[in-house]
């Protein structure tokens, strides 16, 4: 993992696709680490009768992934500062949902810098979540 600095940063750039395997499996142990036993997450009929094609990813897991793929890009010394994200559609057991991210503003700050994102995941050819994130990187080469 490169470390990312404050320096090296501009408006535009996009971090590297981050993406998972959503298998039932993954689901249903994501679902129990957090507590969330809305059968909609490991039941495919309850699941179906709500709408939705197959059981699908929740909130902290979309979460997970957006925070894992800004970790990759920012390296261990940057600091989230900031995520928030809307569910717009499902990722469902069974697709791909990968992670993306573009730097939209950068704010300096003593030792570092404040970054903005807009942060995404697209799972069956749709954004299935969107939101916005803030991370802290520090100024100068960590190399």
């Amino acid at each position: 993992m490169s470390a990312c600095t404050f320096d090296r940063v501009s408006e535009g750039d996009e971090l590297a696709p981050f993406p998972l395997a959503l298998t039932l499996q993954r689901l249903v142990m994501e679902a129990a680490a957090n507590r969330d036993f809305a059968p909609i997450h490991h039941d495919a009929e309850i699941a179906r009768a709500t709408g939705a094609p197959e059981p699908f990813a929740n909130v902290m897991l979309v979460q997970a992934l957006l925070e894992a793929g800004l970790r990759e890009w920012m390296g261990l010394d940057g600091r989230l500062r900031k995520l928030g994200v809307n569910l717009r559609s499902f990722a469902p057991a069974g697709a791909m949902m990968t992670g993306h991210g573009r730097v939209t503003g950068k704010r300096p700050e003593e030792n570092g810098g404040l970054v903005d994102l807009e942060v995404w995941t697209e799972s069956m050819g749709a954004r299935a979540a969107i939101g916005t994130a803030t991370v802290w990187l520090p100024t100068g080469d960590t190399s």
